[in-house]
């Protein structure tokens, strides 16, 4: 469980500390202790372990553009919390997403397993449980329907080494995900989630050492790998109960609304709603997964790739939903504020899709932060610091080091609070 906001800032809860706390500049007071404090120029204006003293040191600090600091509550004074109750709306909301979070770990572990007995079976022509499949979809409709960003979250989780099974796990998770977004119910749910987890199962006939090169397709090989989709809907078709969703976006998947996809070369509306939703989720994950042939995108670059396609690839009203759903910067998005700091986006704000919840990874220096801070940026607005703790730009985490599953699976299994 997560701990309470108070002005902006998290008071961090995991066992090993239970110290640091952000405030803004004006709720500084005497006898505060202070970690260090910069200003935008990397200048230390204050050194850490000392308590304030005066109000002249506070008003110094705030004719240098100091915005906020974090402070030592376990050697200084604190805040009055009780003047910052958080709006109970609110806490209800996160206390369902982390309580779900630990379930959806759990969903999302099974999924993986249920999808690579899948597609390994399909691989050595195997027959494999189809209900057992349709077992896993229902479980991930379960958790979004409980919370719809929990199980998403974890879609950043990404296996270079094992892509085609989590490829087709996250996929599941994302047209399940933008389906029940865009009014989707039930059992068709169900179906184009099952359709997700399996939209890949036709590549399971295709030539390994075309489906694993790591350079471009000759005309011969991409003809060939062409075939997947319809490879797919003859695996499932060998199966009874297979609905019509399920079958679209196995074999529509690839299909492009200006008649260039494959297999068919459909166009326009003659592409099922259910097809787009697949080709949306697969191309999103595809770009910001790390592949042979190229690292991962950054979910930004991916989205702006995708939102280009509208009305010649892809429905504008799915991508468009798909954009909302996820967020202008969606989980996992690596992010510098205009404050400097720099940190992975662990939530979205549904009330406001430009200030997510961010947690912090490094200080407005540039170093490397020894406790992670969450930060939800919303809480800034119509303060003092609402410039400073907007988002500036998206950034590549690789350069910095960071890997964002880290991140998320910690989140996961209570590491961060």
């Amino acid at each position: 469980m997560s701990a309470a906001f108070a002005g902006g800032a998290r008071l961090m809860t995991a066992d090993r500390t239970k110290i640091l706390r952000r405030i803004e500049i004006d709720r500084v007071s005497i006898g505060m202790y202070l970690e260090d404090v910069f200003d935008k120029d990397g200048v230390l204006l204050l050194s850490a372990n000392a308590a304030i003293q005066s109000e002249e040191q506070i008003t110094r600090l705030r004719a240098r553009g100091v915005y906020s600091v974090y402070i030592n509550i376990r050697k200084g004074k604190d805040i009055d919390l009780e003047e910052e109750a958080p709006d109970p709306v609110s806490v209800e909301r996160e206390r369902a997403y982390y309580e779900e979070l630990a379930r959806a770990r759990v969903v999302h572990q099974n999924t993986i397993i249920s999808a690579k007995e899948a597609l390994q079976a399909a691989r050595a022509g195997r027959p494999f449980s189809i209900n057992r499949t349709r077992k896993t979809a229902e479980e991930i409709v379960e958790s979004i329907l409980r919370n719809p960003d929990a199980l998403v979250s974890l879609s950043q989780i990404k296996g270079y080494d094992e892509y085609t099974f989590t490829h087709s796990v996250n996929v599941g998770i994302l047209v399940t995900s933008l389906a029940r977004e865009m009014g989707y119910e039930g059992e068709q749910l169900v179906s184009i989630g099952l359709g997700g987890l399996l939209h890949d199962i036709g590549k399971m006939r295709v030539p390994e050492n075309v489906l694993n090169k790591p350079g471009r397709y000759t005309d011969v090989e991409f003809r060939v790998m062409k075939r997947h989709p319809d490879h797919g809907l003859a695996i499932v078709g060998e199966r009874s109960g297979i609905a019509p969703l399920t079958k679209k976006v196995i074999g529509q998947h690839h299909e492009r609304y200006d008649g260039s996809g494959y297999p068919k070369g459909l166009i326009g509306d003659r592409i099922d709603e259910a097809g787009v939703i697949g080709a949306v989720a697969d191309v999103y994950d595809a770009l910001t997964s790390d592949r042979v042939y190229r690292s991962a995108w950054t979910p930004q670059k991916a989205l702006a790739t995708i939102f280009q396609g509208c009305d010649r690839d892809y429905s504008r009203r799915v991508v468009e939903l798909f954009t909302r759903h996820l967020g202008i910067y969606p989980v996992g998005s690596f992010v510098k504020l205009q404050s400097g700091e720099m940190g992975v986006v662990i939530r979205v704000s549904r009330g406001n899709l430009l200030a997510p919840i961010v947690l912090i990874l490094f200080d407005k220096t540039g170093k490397r932060i020894t406790e992670p801070l969450e930060m939800n940026l919303a809480e800034y607005e119509g303060t003092p610091s609402e410039s400073a703790y907007r988002i500036e730009m998206s950034l590549n985490p690789k350069a910095f080091r960071v890997n964002i599953a880290d991140y998320i699976q910690d989140k996961a299994t209570g590491g961060i609070a």
